[in-house]
């Protein structure tokens, strides 16, 4: 592990430097003041570098108070575009933060991260061999190559397990956090917890709520397989309520998808019998009997409003006409966004230009290959990463792909700040499972940290006595 110096020398930097910048106060006041800046980012930049958990905190508190959404459009939307913009960067930048404390401190990750991989192709194809200047400009195409790999940037980095274990348990508070945040706004007048259409929003908007929900669902069912603590069915229950309050259809068909694979896929030593009636009976039944008037509230949506109420209907003919113009390699990275004209009356109307599915969006930006290569790489990362891990890290993983998958098709899943949050849960469990089989614990510790720490301490009393 990288480290700047020893503690005794670190003390003797800081009162250096402090006695510096005191010197420099008196002589030159007026260049402190333009240096000051610069001076609480270098030390804010150190705290990072030593605490890199803080980092993961202010991860899942961005996302958990919907920092871009209200940056953009909620609490701070008068405040003009330079506002807008410093949200939509924030929550790209903070993965990136995060991985790059991690690299310098702990060095960076053996796996390949496919997934970065393919979208760099897709990048170098919009410059070398498509004409992205007619279609987005360079700026735009870099933007959304930052976008999109900003949630598998975390991929490339090593960190001790309680690192990785901390972004798995992160993942699960986001929607809590935005849920009874929204709870203290809208008792204040500053921001509704619903919407117009009398959805749950929380901090964020009902789809984007909703996409937190399916990943701190994954997140917390993989915590409930490793130890069959109560608290994480408790957890995964509250994110089960607020995703039915949102009323969105696909993020709740990804987690029925993955709760059938985990039911059916398990076997008797993985999930026992008796822990999923215990599941069913203890927890789902008594929580579908307490959440009765949210659920028939959502399912009257899901059964009134039929398939448009996302205008998927109405948006996804641009998509489809501008593949067969470009069907193999598509317009260039990023012409997705633009490719519906948001004056347009209609896209007025319904409030996006979104593709809301991901195999259209990409077909867009890089043509039928360009998505069927985005999408093997990110089966090729889940799937192929999670071979050798332990069985509860393998099933939740490859469970939870194809509800990714299922969900892609219904909602933007690659490009959302929903996103950064999902792949980088995918990524900590995959980099945990790496560091536990590292240990010699793979295969003996399906069920969470107390048994991996019962096995070590197995291991170490079965050790032949020196001499």
């Amino acid at each position: 592990m990288l480290t700047l110096t020893s503690p005794a020398g670190q003390v003797l930097i800081a009162v250096c430097g402090a006695a510096g910048m005191l010197l420099f106060a008196l002589l030159q006041p007026e260049y402190l003041l333009l240096l000051l800046p610069l001076m609480v980012l270098t030390l804010g930049a150190l705290a990072m570098y030593q605490f890199p958990q803080a980092i993961v905190a202010l991860l899942v508190l961005t996302y958990g108070i919907g920092l871009d959404i209200q940056l953009d459009g909620g609490m701070f939307a008068g405040s003009g575009g330079a506002t807008a913009a410093l949200g939509a960067a924030v929550v790209k930048v903070v993965p990136f933060a995060l991985a790059g404390a991690l690299l310098i401190r702990y060095g960076p990750a053996s796996a390949i991260n496919w997934p970065f991989l393919a979208f760099t192709v897709i990048a170098v194809m919009s410059i070398v061999i498509l004409p992205i200047g007619r279609i987005v400009s360079n700026a735009e195409m870099v933007r959304s190559f930052i976008g999109s790999t900003a949630p598998f940037v975390l991929a490339f980095a090593m960190a001790p397990k309680r690192i990785w274990t901390t972004v798995i348990r992160g993942a699960t508070l986001v929607p809590i956090i935005s849920a009874f945040t929204s709870l203290l706004t809208t008792v204040a007048g500053l921001y509704p917890a619903m919407d117009l259409l009398g959805r749950f929003q929380g901090m964020h908007t009902a789809p984007f709520l909703a996409g937190f929900c399916s990943t701190a669902i994954f997140a917390a069912m993989l915590e409930y397989l490793r130890g069959f603590k109560l608290r994480w069915i408790i957890i995964a229950g509250m994110n089960l309520a607020i995703l039915l309050a949102t009323q969105a259809r696909a993020p709740l068909g990804a987690v029925i998808l993955f709760m059938l694979c985990i039911f059916l896929l398990s076997d008797n030593k993985l999930f026992p019998m008796k822990r999923k009636v215990d599941l069913v009976m203890g927890s789902m039944v008594p929580g579908l009997l307490l959440l009765g008037p949210v659920l028939v509230f959502a399912l009257g949506r899901f059964v009134d409003q039929g398939s448009s109420s996302s205008g998927r209907d109405l948006m996804w003919p641009y998509f489809i006409e501008a593949i067969e113009a470009r069907p193999l390699f598509g317009f260039g990275l990023g012409a997705g966004k633009l490719l519906v004209n948001p004056d347009d009356p209609l896209i007025k109307l319904l409030g996006s230009t979104a593709a809301h599915n991901e195999y259209l969006r990409l077909s867009v930006d890089g043509g039928i290959i360009g998505c069927a290569l985005i999408f093997i790489a990110l089966i090729a990362w889940i799937w192929g990463g999670s071979r050798n891990l332990a069985p509860a890290e393998k099933l939740v993983l490859r469970a939870a792909l194809a509800g990714v998958l299922l969900h892609s098709g219904f909602d933007n899943t690659l490009i959302a700040t929903t996103s950064v949050m999902q792949f980088c849960l995918f990524g900590a469990i995959l980099a945990r499972g790496r560091a536990e089989a590292k240990q010699g614990l793979r295969g003996q510790t399906p069920h969470g940290r107390g048994s991996v720490r019962h096995a070590a301490d197995t291991l170490t009393w079965r050790q032949p006595r020196p001499g």
